[in-house]
This record gives structure tokens, C-alpha cells and sequence, in this order.
């Protein structure tokens, strides 16, 4: 009886002491990267992404949950603009993201500061180019 209650103990901090060493182990940081060929002039391109309110068109998260609810401050298009969510759908959460540097007909930057169901703050950007 005390040789299989040793085995399962055993057992357990293995399972318990593994996630943790590789934990240590893990990236800290990471990083999504998606292409999209648009035939359209990059000008046009270009002044539609800037606008944080045409996100919602292609929102994946948009998308899992239509009646999130939203908050724009300042003037979308510009430095310092954000747009916030809340949603009760667990995989939207919430959080804002705001305009941190515009180059224009190149990069868009922005901050994405998330606060449910986990706290976290990201740097993010767009750029566009001509083919």
C-alpha cells in the first residue's frame, strides 16, 4: 500500500513539475504575421485600414460576438485614437487599441491593451504597399 501511494505521489509531481520547467523554458514573446493582396490602389487601401471603425468588417472577433459593445474616443484615423470593447463572450473580453504612429500609405501602429479575461498590453501594425 505505501509502495503504491509513493508511485501515484511520484506520478503527480511529474505531472506537476514538467508544465513548470517547460514554462521556464517558453518564448515570452511572439508574434502573427497575415497577408492580404487587395487589388486596389494603395492610396484606397491605405485610407480605408487607417480608419479603426472599418475594422469591424473583417473583425474576427467582431464576429464572435455582434453585440459587443463599443466606445470611440478622439478622431478615428489619427494618432491617439482608440476604440474599446466589451463583450460577455469570454473569447472577446475586453480591452482598447489606440493609434500609436501613422506613416502615411505605409505603416499603421497601434497598442493593444487587453484587460478581460487576461491583462496584457501589445505593440501592433499594418502596412500597406504597392505590387
Amino acid at each position: 500500500m505505501k509502495r503504491a501511494l509513493m508511485i501515484i505521489l511520484n506520478v503527480l509531481a511529474v505531472i506537476i513539475i514538467i508544465p513548470l520547467i517547460a514554462a521556464l523554458f517558453a518564448k515570452k514573446e511572439y508574434s502573427v504575421e497575415k497577408e492580404v493582396i487587395i487589388n486596389k490602389p494603395l492610396e484606397e487601401v491605405f485610407d480605408y485600414v487607417v480608419l479603426l471603425k472599418n475594422q469591424d468588417n473583417f473583425s474576427v472577433w467582431m464576429d464572435m460576438d455582434p453585440a459587443t459593445r463599443q466606445e470611440f474616443r478622439r478622431t478615428d484615423g489619427t494618432v491617439g485614437f482608440v476604440s474599446a470593447w466589451q463583450s460577455d463572450d469570454k473569447n472577446v473580453g475586453a480591452g482598447e487599441q489606440e493609434i500609436t504612429e501613422i506613416v502615411p500609405y505605409q505603416r499603421i501602429e497601434y497598442e493593444l491593451r487587453f484587460i478581460e479575461p487576461f491583462e496584457s498590453v501589445s505593440q501592433a501594425y499594418m502596412t500597406t504597399e504597392a505590387l
